[in-house]
């Protein structure tokens, strides 16, 4: 193995409930690629931008893969086969409809782009936004919807995944959107640059490595390709 060294961090939301996975993900990139990649947790999204300098990897939603790019150099290196998409919540007893979303507070988490393309996806129907409520997390956002400080609300499909029945007590899903736009990316830092055809390689080979096909089925990914540029992105922000 080389004795070149990076450290990987996930987006918080997407390590809620399977944060072993991801470090054994790493753990197995490294080996098929030939580098040590070592693993920093971060409890919640301050946390995660502020050890941005920490990191050489990040598996990051494509609002933040924007700011990584655009802010720090770093170079858009690869997506999944999993799409960003918004779960559309009520309180239970509330009115199950997109169109009862217009001008209703809203709970999200701002600077995600769940948030981003529900408010879109609302616009596109038509429906008229309300204000937003910003919680610090999903799982308060959520939080504030069984608890009754807001009736509707929008929530990343990655989290709701990976929660339990209990969890969702008291609330209803009303649409799951399959808009199929975008969906995070793991970005690398520009010092690490002649490493990127490789990590590419080893990316397209986890599905056939035993225990990679066991940590990509357990995060629920099938296959990963190269993203080359994130105008796709931009283009999406500029509509």
């Amino acid at each position: 193995m080389s004795d070149v060294s990076l450290t990987a961090s996930v987006c918080p939301h997407d390590t809620a409930k399977n944060l072993t996975t991801w470090i054994e993900f790493f753990l197995v990139l490294g080996q098929t690629v030939g580098l040590e990649i070592g693993y920093l947790h971060v409890a919640d999204f301050p946390e995660f931008y502020e050890r941005f300098g920490e990191v050489q990897l990040v598996y990051a939603n494509p609002l933040d893969a924007l700011h990584l790019e655009d802010e720090r150099g770093f170079l858009p290196l690869a997506t999944t086969d999993r799409y960003d998409e918004v779960i559309f919540m009520v309180r239970k007893g509330v009115a199950r409809a997109l169109a009862d979303f217009a001008d209703r507070p809203l709970a999200m988490v701002e600077g995600q782009f769940a948030t981003l393309l529900g408010c879109t996806l609302l616009q596109e129907r038509g429906v008229q936004v309300g204000p937003l409520r910003p919680y610090p997390s999903w799982g308060e956002a959520l939080a504030a919807l069984r608890q009754g400080e807001v009736e509707h609300a929008l929530l990343y499909k990655g989290f709701f995944e990976q929660l339990g029945e209990l969890s969702l007590e008291g609330v209803e899903v009303v649409e799951v959107s399959d808009a199929r736009r975008f969906g995070h990316v793991l970005m690398l830092h520009p010092d690490y640059a002649a490493h990127r055809a490789a990590l590419l390689k080893a990316l397209a080979r986890l599905p056939d490595h035993p225990l990679g096909a066991m940590v990509l089925a357990d995060l629920r990914i099938g296959s990963w390709r190269e993203v080359a540029s994130t105008e796709p992105l931009r283009g999406l922000l500029r509509r």
